[in-house]
């Protein structure tokens, strides 16, 4: 099987080598100061290392407002992620980081062209994943593109999966993904397992801080993922980064006119969100001190500089969003979280080159995906792909969880946050029994975990860790 993603690094006393992946998915932080470098994949394992864990303000001006790190920011300003490609030499005479990614030129084809060597390209890559005959394998399937092509590629391939595994959702996610999921992979003769959510919401985000070094404001709902495999011996094959690069939904043409207009306050200022909405529900969550602290002004300077390096790509969205959400948020599912060997096919070279050199005109319509899908399997084309569908809240579970984060926020021992104004939409969730009353909770359970580790309160053993793997080295100058 070909390797997937590999960060390596070598010390031999004098010096470090650190290499991140070529797309930068696999969590990798470092540190420098004082004559000594540390490098882990956990930046609790850094912090309890001695590296400083003073907030980086304007990182998480920008995580408050979209749920996720742009760049190589982190929480923490003494805390870096590495870059996509990055290579970081250390030694007597300090740090030399540069980034091994070079962009794409757009690609000369026409869009047919293109939409059949993404299938090519694709069906190629999932067959050599797919080796040996003898590995077991699972996909983790959802009613959209990504897990379905890869499920329809095994096929193809003759190396259909031991099983399909999806989450059940929390509510009020609709149920009609996991029912779409289950016709693919009944149309397929695959068993379908459904794996039930974790009960108790804030212990189970509080856990998944953890295990994510506290970069995202998701992935709580996957969790259950982490237990199912760490039981079972098999290759997982996860559909990161299929959409993003082929036809994400935020590939919207006057966001499009922004990045070729170099407008990049403009750009920030669309990608932070509806400001008339966000910036008041943040104005009463937070104290005055902290909303000063983490102002729009500042994420928007955040996300201005991150954009402004995408400006050249053909499809500056996709890359934009390709190399923050995707490389600094979502690959955190299959690479923090699942506790298993896991393959991400549309990682490969070739399949990220071919589709980041595509011009935004060839998939502005949003159906590049779609159209390959269903010219290289027709058969399947009766299947629906899941919709956003409203779903219907559970009024006992939204109560549980308002009262869970009621004595999270009572219990917790920082300043940044309006106790009193908190408390009181957890109490309207916990008298309505609806979860639009508790929106922010992943996000208000992020900010407190990140806070307490900046006043040196570690979470308890119980919140859950994962094995990390970390180089230190120093030396006196």
């Amino acid at each position: 099987m070909p390797g997937g993603p590999i960060a390596r690094w070598e010390w031999n006393g004098e010096r470090l080598v650190v290499e991140a992946d070529r797309c930068g998915v696999l969590p990798l932080f470092w540190s420098e100061a004082s004559g000594r470098i540390a490098v882990s994949t956990s930046i609790d394992a850094l912090v309890e290392g001695g590296v400083p864990a003073h907030l980086d303000e304007g990182a998480l001006a920008v995580f408050l407002r979209i749920g996720f790190f742009v760049g190589e920011d982190t929480p923490f300003a003494a805390i870096r992620a590495l870059p996509p490609g990055g290579r970081l030499v250390w030694s007597r005479g300090g740090a030399v980081l540069e980034s091994g990614w070079t962009a794409p030129t757009p690609i000369d084809a026409t869009r047919p062209e293109i939409v059949d060597r993404f299938g090519d390209a694709f069906a190629r890559a999932v067959a050599a994943h797919a080796e040996p005959r003898d590995a077991p394998a699972a996909v983790l399937l959802s009613g959209g593109h990504d897990s379905r092509h890869i499920l329809f590629a095994l096929a193809e391939a003759d190396r259909l999966p031991r099983e399909c595994v999806t989450v059940d959702p929390y509510p009020p996610s609709g149920a009609g993904d996991v029912a779409i999921a289950r016709l693919v992979a009944e149309a397929l003769g695959v068993d379908h397992v459904l794996v039930p959510q974790r009960t108790d919401r804030v212990a189970a985000e509080r856990e998944k801080n953890a295990l994510t070094s506290c970069c995202t404001d998701e992935h709580v709902q996957f969790l259950p993922l982490r237990d199912y495999f760490a039981r079972r011996d098999c290759l997982v094959f996860d559909g990161l980064a299929g959409d993003v690069l082929s036809q994400s939904q935020r590939l919207d043409p006057d966001l499009h006119r922004l990045f070729v207009e170099r407008r990049w306050d403009a750009v920030a200022d669309r990608v932070l969100g509806d400001a008339v909405s966000i910036e008041p529900a943040l104005n009463a969550l937070l104290t005055p001190d902290a909303v000063a602290r983490f102002s729009r002004g500042a994420a928007a300077a955040r996300v201005a500089a991150e954009a402004a390096t995408h400006g050249g790509a053909p499809n500056p969205i996709a890359s934009f969003y390709f190399f923050s959400r995707m490389r600094r948020e979502i690959a955190l599912a299959p690479y923090a979280l699942v506790d298993a060997r896991v393959s991400t096919p549309f990682l490969d070279a070739a399949i990220v080159n071919l589709l980041l050199a595509a011009p935004f005109d060839v998939v502005r319509d949003r159906r590049l995906h779609t159209d390959a899908i269903e010219r290289r399997y027709p058969q399947f084309a009766r299947i629906p792909f899941a919709g956003k569908e409203p779903g219907r809240d559970v009024a006992a579970r939204v109560r549980r969880d308002a009262a869970a984060l009621a004595a999270r926020i009572a219990a917790h021992r920082g300043s940044l946050l309006r106790r009193g104004a908190a408390l009181a939409r957890a109490a309207r969730a916990v008298a309505t029994g609806r979860s639009a009353h508790l929106w922010f909770l992943p996000r208000l359970v992020h900010l407190m975990d990140v806070e307490e580790r900046a006043l040196g309160i570690r979470p308890p053993a119980s919140v859950g860790s994962r094995q990390s793997q970390s180089a230190v080295g120093s030396r006196s100058h």
